[in-house]
């Protein structure tokens, strides 16, 4: 089966709905023109695995901060001019995905043409028509709940500063909300779940993200350099206390009331319209950021707010590692990312929704730290790729990259695949050494491996490969 084809221009049996701003984004299946297989002579079928690679269907997600074109793109459809900030591959119950089982002839590996869809308007649904014979089914019917989501990041805009709990925190606030009879939908519920949300994000652009807070002499050289009064009194618990001192800056900030916050944005934005090209390059990278933030997110004090961070640039292949209590948010760039599977996010600014300050500062860890960038570790190498992987410390999942030149190149123990280049054929075989049925993924198309197996891809693209940690 070859995964990105193009399909016939009808649209008989699409189905794409969109509920809550939640977009259904259908990754297309195609069949390889005139090469069907069939199963001839009277010798017995040889043995197959059980475990099976499938076409998966991934969703995408609309939020305001998403870029309009960089995901459609990837999956081959016309952009609508809407913003689409997340494709979801995973079994999340708010957006899970759907694995397409063959019910006629499998057909053969072959080039994938020209990526069709039906024409969207603003708004509507993006789709990527699927081409195979099939029957849809969850992809949880077939392994359970993922512990991890992956997905495609597109931001075109500044995500919420945001800290996540760790597992017992999740636990525990979790219970006491239930315990309150807080409902799901209440924007005051800051627990939806009960695990903890470890992240790791890898660039496929220039990707900009805060993470961490800053050295406080750093931050304070910021302020000083920005010269505005409110900003340097609100950072002044920095010197008198080094290592909890964003505690009491984070405090004061998000307590402020509200025209004062306004007018505190306002004036660090007027400031950082007067740093010039000749100032140093830490205070100009902090101009610069205020007045991406403002243009976004005017009057909000997240933009004082966000100069207490480290701000990096992943360069392509670089990775940015989240743990639980660290303060972070996404600024712009397109991305991988994996995470534990949970909706547990306390607020900070940059952001209408909700934020409970007194909460965020129990949870947050204050101590100044270093961006936690991770570069990738190479496992294998050779004439015909290499597989590399980012050590994130945490069990719930592991993400590696085949990088295939030809291949092949062994990928272990697996569940979603992603290409993101070129076109690459999977086969294996799972751990009695039987053979799975092949199958050909194409740039922005992924796949389902439905139990464990021994992956070989072989061509010339880019697959991440998402999974549990061993």
């Amino acid at each position: 089966m070859t995964i990105g084809e193009s399909a016939p221009t009808s649209t008989a049996g699409t189905d794409s709905t969109e509920t809550r701003g939640r977009l259904t984004s259908t990754v297309g299946a195609g069949t390889t023109s005139g090469t069907t297989s069939t199963t001839t002579g009277a010798g017995p079928r040889p043995h197959r695995a059980s475990v099976r690679v499938l076409e998966l269907h991934g969703q995408s997600q609309r939020y305001a901060w998403g870029s309009s074109t960089a995901i459609p793109e990837l999956l081959g459809v016309p952009a609508d001019g809407e913003p689409v900030a997340e494709l979801w591959l995973g079994t999340h119950p708010q957006a899970p995905a759907e694995v397409v089982e063959a019910t006629g002839p499998q057909h053969g590996a072959g080039a994938a043409g020209p990526a069709t869809s039906a024409a969207a308007g603003p708004g509507q649904p993006l789709r990527r028509r699927p081409g195979g014979l099939g029957t849809r089914r969850a992809a949880a019917d077939l392994v359970g709940e993922l512990p991890f989501l992956l997905k495609v990041l597109a931001a075109d805009k500044a995500l919420s500063l945001q800290v996540h709990p760790d597992l017992a925190q999740a636990r525990a606030g979790f219970d006491a909300e239930q315990a309150a009879g807080i409902s799901m939908g209440d924007p005051r519920r800051r627990y939806r779940d009960r695990n903890h949300k470890p992240e790791l994000i890898v660039a496929l652009t220039p990707f900009r993200a805060l993470a961490g807070i800053r050295a406080p002499a750093a931050t304070l050289a910021v302020a000083r350099g920005l010269g505005h009064p409110g900003l340097i009194a609100a950072f002044a618990p920095l010197a008198t206390d080094p290592s909890g001192g964003a505690t009491q800056v984070l405090r004061s900030l998000l307590t402020l009331p509200p025209q004062a916050g306004v007018d505190l944005a306002a004036g660090v934005v007027s400031a950082a319209e007067r740093i010039g090209p000749g100032a140093d390059e830490e205070l100009r990278r902090a101009a610069d950021l205020v007045r991406l933030l403002a243009a976004t997110h005017p009057g909000d004090v997240g933009i004082a707010a966000a100069l207490l961070l480290n701000d990096v640039t992943l360069q392509p292949g670089e990775g940015l590692f989240q743990p639980a209590r660290l303060l972070h948010a996404y600024v712009q760039g397109v991305g991988i990312e994996i995470m534990a599977t949970s909706d547990n996010v306390l607020r900070g600014g940059l952001t209408p929704k909700y934020i409970d300050v007194n909460e965020l500062l129990r949870i947050l860890d204050p101590r100044p730290t270093g961006a936690p960038v991770l570069r990738p570790r190479t496992l294998t190498t050779g004439p015909g790729g290499q597989l590399r992987t980012w050590q994130a410390p945490v069990k719930d999942f592991v993400l590696r990259e085949a990088v295939c030149t030809g291949g092949p190149v062994t990928v272990p123990d697996s569940s979603i695949l992603l290409a993101v280049e070129g076109q690459v054929e999977i086969t294996g075989t799972d751990r009695a050494g039987l053979p799975l049925e092949p199958i050909t993924l194409s740039r922005g198309c992924s796949a389902l491996v439905t139990g464990p197996a021994t992956l070989q891809l072989t061509g010339t693209g880019r697959v991440f490969a998402a999974g549990v940690r061993g």
